[in-house]
């Protein structure tokens, strides 16, 4: 049997948590779970994950700056990255590919735009 994948996630809302959570599960991930951005990054400092999906809008640390943090950092650098946001727009969009996400979901979002998303990462189909 395959080992399953490990996922940071990372948002303020406990139900989008728990959702996210669920939704990795079915595609083979076992999940971490981190309220904010400072919270994120000391278990990216525990451990190394195979995906890390952020929300944006977070209180003390938000996702611009946790993914900018992932990107600097040489052990989390090349870890593809998932943005979860209720913003929808190209400008936030073009902000996160240009920190290097690899994929973007608007919230609330289903499972089937999980598994587009998680492809975009590298994935699955």
């Amino acid at each position: 049997m395959a080992e399953r994948k490990t996922a940071l996630v990372i948002d303020d809302k406990e139900s989008i948590r728990k959702a996210t959570k669920t939704f990795l599960a079915l595609a083979g991930f076992d999940s971490t779970l981190a309220v904010d951005g400072l919270e994120a990054r000391e278990r990216l400092s525990e451990s190394s994950y195979d995906l890390v999906v952020s929300d944006i809008e977070m209180p003390n640390m938000n996702g611009f700056e946790i993914l900018a943090f992932i990107r600097k950092n040489p052990s989390s650098a090349s870890t593809p990255v998932i943005m979860l946001s209720s913003l929808d727009g190209d400008e936030v969009r073009l902000r996160c590919e240009k920190l290097g996400a690899q994929a973007y979901i608007v919230k609330p979002f289903t499972l089937d735009t999980m598994k587009g998303a998680l492809a975009k990462a590298g994935f699955g189909a």
